[in-house]
């Protein structure tokens, strides 16, 4: 895998990290406000309210949403967004209601767009596709699968609460096929290839994930050249990953490790863009209910044009 820049991973991340560790009784002060206003005297004292709001502090692992005293020993985390909160729309994708490309009464099939997160997130609880989507059907919604948040594409839900553990169950015993594509600017000597490197949290930091020998859990992509294609001026190359498992990061670390960087990919050593090219552009599944076996692709009007071939090779 390329180098780890961990530079460039923090500038990656829309927030700062902070802990703090309490052990004694008589150690810091007793309540979580006062505490986080003076630990982080940079954060204007009355912001916390809407901080809280926004999500992102925790004591002991569970999300606080307003000042409580604190036990001891105690673990206070927050996430610090990098942005004013009051401009926290404009960082995040919105979602459409033409995303929405099947809606029946057990499934919906929607499009991400990237710089949106599948579910909320430790950071934040406002700005996600569970958010968005349920909002959008006037439903609760059940997720088995998710996209990375700077990634794109075809996702699957349950909407109906007889259909979460079939749909749960297909991903879970691969029934489930998923077909993506990436852009690279490296051309592999082969044409076709199975990863099956076991995956494992980073040693170096926790968002990021290794592809690793010692221990980790069991992951499999298979891989295919595609296409060659230019993106930005850069002549780049297109694969098709079909991940057989479904670990985080999972198509992005095993790409890295057989020296196909995503172009985009701040985290494993792609070539720097203005966004991760890889998309989620089809996928296949038993129906929950019926079990009749659908398939659904991402239609060429939100597919970017990279990731079909040109005319003459289909």
């Amino acid at each position: 895998m390329p180098p780890l820049n961990l530079e460039r991973v923090h500038t990656t991340l829309r927030t700062k990290y902070w802990s703090f560790i309490l052990r004694d009784s008589d150690e810091g002060p007793q309540s979580l406000l006062r505490l986080l206003c003076e630990r982080l005297p940079h954060i204007d004292p009355t912001s916390w309210e809407e901080r809280f709001d926004f999500g992102g502090v925790y004591v002991n692992g569970l999300e606080a949403v307003s000042d409580m005293p604190l036990p001891r020993p105690v673990k206070v985390e927050y996430y610090e967004p990098k942005f004013p909160i009051a401009e926290a729309r404009s960082q995040f994708a919105a979602f459409h209601s033409d995303y929405i490309l099947f809606h029946d009464d057990a499934i919906a099939v929607v499009y991400k767009p990237p710089h949106l997160s599948s579910m909320p997130a430790k950071e934040q609880r406002h700005f996600s596709l569970k958010t968005a989507l349920e909002r959008e059907l006037g439903r609760s919604i059940h997720m088995p699968s998710r996209l990375d948040v700077s990634a794109q594409g075809v996702v699957v839900v349950s909407t109906a609460s007889s259909a979460h553990a079939g749909l749960q169950r297909a991903f879970e015993t691969r029934l489930v096929g998923k077909t993506y594509r990436f852009a690279s600017h490296t051309r592999s000597l082969w044409d076709e290839k199975e990863v099956n490197f076991p995956i494992a949290v980073s040693p170096e930091h926790p968002v990021l994930r290794v592809a690793s020998t010692h221990g980790g859990q069991s992951a499999r992509t298979r891989l295919r050249y595609s296409h060659d294609a230019t993106l930005g001026g850069v002549h780049s190359h297109i694969y098709t990953a079909n991940p057989i498992t479904g670990r985080t990061h999972q198509i992005r670390v095993h790409a890295a490790a057989v020296e196909l960087p995503l172009i985009g990919d701040n985290f494993y050593g792609g070539l720097q863009a203005p966004y991760l090219h890889l998309v989620s552009c089809a996928i296949s599944l038993p129906h929950p209910l019926s079990g009749e076996r659908i398939e659904f692709e991402l239609p060429q009007r939100l597919a970017p044009s990279w990731t079909s071939p040109p005319a003459h090779i289909l």
